[in-house]
């Protein structure tokens, strides 16, 4: 297990060294959470060199990503960086690429009955502009989970606020600073419940952000240790 005690917040820096194989061929893995070696609950970014594929595989309770870089490819289509899919659960497919990819995954941790599929591609267009100095993406929206891209043009602070059902976050672009620590792209955070991070961000400065799922994450832990 890696990282699975929801209640702890955490602040990963991104670590090139700690890429990791995978059972096919070409295809590398960066674990952040993890439940089990090839089950269960997993937060990974996912590295396909050129011409890699991932044989077909079931996702039990649901998969997704958000395309960093490059193309990713599946029977259902092409999704460029900037792309985001949610597979709901018992959905399975082959994975692969022509010119290599990196996502940003998320598996086996959809609500049973979130059942749609999803797919958000970057010539649709979807970006919001508020009036709080960020651009919003808005991704996925199932009871009280929300889950965004947020684009911060000027920088400024992170908007404030006690994240009551948690708040997780990966640096797409830019730099985030806490306290005096700085986290460049693909660094990861996740804020327990209830927490009120302080965080700088720098210009142009681009967050994947989900916000009110660890509450049920740590009910369920407790429950079990019970």
């Amino acid at each position: 297990m890696l990282n699975m005690n929801f209640s702890q917040s955490l602040s990963l820096r991104y670590d090139a060294d700690r890429w990791q194989s995978s059972p096919a061929s070409g295809v590398w893995r960066y674990p952040i959470e993890r439940e089990q070696a090839e089950s269960g609950h997993v937060t990974s970014l996912v590295r396909f060199e050129p011409d890699s594929y991932f044989p077909e595989h079931l996702h039990p309770l649901g998969e997704e990503f958000w395309v960093l870089e490059g193309t990713f490819s599946d029977e259902s289509g092409d999704y460029p960086a900037g792309s985001y899919v949610r597979n709901p659960p018992g959905s399975r497919h082959r994975s692969f690429t022509r010119d290599g990819c990196t996502i940003f995954v998320k598996l086996n941790q959809f609500s049973p009955d979130d059942d749609k599929w999803i797919k958000v591609l970057p010539e649709q267009g979807l970006w919001i502009t508020g009036h709080k100095g960020y651009r919003r993406l808005p991704l996925h929206q199932h009871k009280g989970v929300h889950t965004s891209v947020l684009h911060f043009p000027e920088g400024g602070v992170f908007p404030a606020c006690c994240y009551k059902g948690g708040l997780e976050l990966l640096v797409l672009e830019g730099d985030v600073q806490q306290g005096d620590a700085s986290y460049a792209a693909l660094s990861w955070f996740r804020f327990a419940p209830g927490s009120e991070p302080d965080l700088q961000l720098a210009p142009q400065t681009r967050l994947w952000v989900r916000t009110g799922h660890l509450s049920e994450e740590v009910t369920n832990q407790k429950r079990a240790q019970a």
